[in-house]
């Protein structure tokens, strides 16, 4: 402002620097199309991948003045506070492309189509491969994205894995790095690529997670199954201790089937048995995701490299909203 305005670095405050900020906001979309042209001349910058997100940022107050503002699930653990969520489009080397604003309590996966759509009318459909992760994506999405010939590489939910339990024991994995394999496996009708991948790092982690989830629930039915010899209980009541049990350590909830039986003098006996089937594929399964795709042109190693590329490069941006979110400015 003192260089384009002449207005004097001590004259400046918050109240000026955000009613600049109104002024701009009516331009937002002819100052995002000029960034963007202005930049792809200067760094020769491409734009044939996109990578799409949400996050959000809460207020402290009422905020009675902004419709949007509304409580919602909150990354940052605040749902006593309202927030928005945040849009960001950001391009292969990670310049922002465009953001929309949405409201605090929309889910990130009802903000996918308008943002495509958005992107496309303001720069063109042209041959982009957007990149998104697993909650941004439905078997409703995946056909939005198709139409038209818009190409993807997604995330995908960890469920999907079954469908691919013959690859995962098989042994022709193609190597990224030390700890990192990958393989490529293609739908059933040709027009989709899965991209199965193992890291020897996460398969620890996740291991110690299932291990330390698991531990909890023995533990607790163990005190659950004492209480009931102790003293009569309610079927009803220590059938909800069991289902509160297993919602917080829901990661090995699958490994443990009780049964609750009544005792001829009207208390229950608590019984438990650990599923092997579910250990099993626990362990055939720890450390391992699933990518997918219509780009069938592109190896496996460079789909999985473009994927945590871009993840990174969000990741970043994240830091920078935050740190402005702790600014003085934020209110």
């Amino acid at each position: 402002m003192p260089d384009l305005l002449g207005i004097p670095a001590e004259k400046i405050n918050d109240d000026r620097v955000y009613r600049a900020l109104d002024q701009l906001l009516p331009h937002k979309e002819a100052l995002e199309c000029h960034l963007k042209e202005r930049l792809g001349t200067l760094f020769d910058l491409d734009y044939d991948l996109l990578l799409y997100d949400v996050t959000s940022t809460y207020f402290e107050g009422e905020v009675n003045g902004n419709p949007q503002a509304q409580r919602g699930y909150s990354r940052d653990g605040r749902s006593d506070c309202k927030q928005v969520c945040i849009g960001l489009v950001v391009s292969r080397c990670g310049l922002p492309l465009g953001y929309e604003v949405f409201a605090g309590n929309r889910h990130d996966s009802t903000t996918m189509e308008e943002i495509v759509e958005t992107m496309e009318r303001r720069y063109g459909r042209s041959n982009r491969i957007w990149v998104m992760d697993r909650g941004m994506i439905s078997e409703e999405h995946i056909e939005f994205l198709q139409q038209h010939g818009r190409r993807y590489l997604v995330g995908t939910p960890k469920s999907a894995l079954k469908k691919f339990e013959h690859e995962l024991l098989s042994k022709d994995w193609e190597t990224v790095r030390e700890g990192l394999e990958v393989k490529k496996c293609f739908s059933p009708d040709g027009h989709e690529t899965f991209i199965l991948c193992r890291s020897a790092d996460r398969r620890e982690k996740e291991k110690a997670m299932h291990e330390r989830f698991a531990k909890r629930i023995r533990e607790g039915l163990e005190k659950i199954a004492k209480s009931c010899e102790r003293k009569k209980q309610d079927p009803l009541t220590i059938a909800q201790r069991i289902g509160r049990l297993k919602g917080l350590n829901s990661r090995a909830a699958g490994l443990f089937n009780v049964k609750i039986e009544t005792r001829p003098d009207g208390g229950v006996t608590v019984t438990w048995r650990e599923a092997e089937d579910w250990r099993t594929w626990s362990e055939l399964s720890e450390g391992c995701y699933l990518l997918r795709s219509n780009v069938s042109d592109w190896s496996a190693k460079d789909l999985w490299r473009t994927y945590p590329n871009f993840r990174s490069y969000f990741c970043k941006w994240l830091i920078l909203l935050d740190a402005f979110r702790k600014s003085p400015l934020h209110f």
